[in-house]
């Protein structure tokens, strides 16, 4: 018999991978059965709304069509995060990768206004691993979370700098956060640049050629 046993740290990493394959697979028909939910839901709001009085009503209403938004999005930024393909590079604009994990980000800190996105739409296409630049994004905010003091914000900054995008990942000062490494890294990984600075990282990614 040849190579070692299996230690239990590599049976519980093996049980892990396989559940979130299986739970990978899932991710498609939970995202179109819950889009068939909100979509009734959506639909009855909407006739709600039309004979519903005035005042309290159409507040309470209001509030019920937030809260529905909300889960929307939530659900799909989880279970696209689930079919993501890992360890791929590919040209994308980082408005959308920044868009779409916004849902997730905001469930890690303490408050909606712990997050302050600003985008650029006019952003062109970056050659990044996507998957592993979202998980970086995920912990940064995990870490900000645990240690962000009271009216502190976690601002992610979008520019487009000629033929590059610069990202600001801002925090306030002081606060030491480890998993901004990760992001350093897939930056220069990209063919980019990262700097370090008491308030954050600033990260510069070359634009990917749009072929004509």
């Amino acid at each position: 018999m040849t190579g070692q046993p299996p230690t239990p740290a590599d049976s519980a990493t093996e049980i892990q991978a396989k559940r979130l394959a299986s739970v990978a697979t899932l991710a498609r028909p939970v995202q179109h059965d819950i889009n068939n939910l909100l979509t009734v839901v959506f639909a009855n709001l909407e006739l709600l709304k039309r004979t519903a009085a005035d005042g309290g009503p159409q507040r309470q209403l209001d509030r019920i069509h937030e809260a529905a938004k909300r889960l929307e999005g939530s659900t799909r930024a989880i279970l696209s995060l689930l079919r993501r393909p890992v360890g791929q590079t590919a040209p994308l604009r980082m408005s959308g990768i920044l868009g779409a994990v916004q849902p997730l980000l905001l469930l890690l800190l303490p408050t909606g206004g712990a997050l302050q996105l600003e985008l650029t739409e006019e952003d062109p296409p970056v050659l990044v691993d996507r998957a592993a630049f979202e998980d970086a994004l995920l912990a940064t905010a995990q870490q900000a979370s645990g240690s962000m003091p009271r009216g502190g914000a976690l601002r992610l900054v979008l520019e487009r700098e000629g033929a590059s995008v610069a990202l600001a990942v801002l925090h306030p000062e002081g606060m030491a956060l480890p998993a901004l490494e990760a992001l350093a890294s897939l930056a220069r990984d990209s063919g980019g640049t990262a700097e370090a600075a008491a308030d954050g990282l600033r990260l510069t990614l070359p634009a990917v050629p749009i072929a004509g």
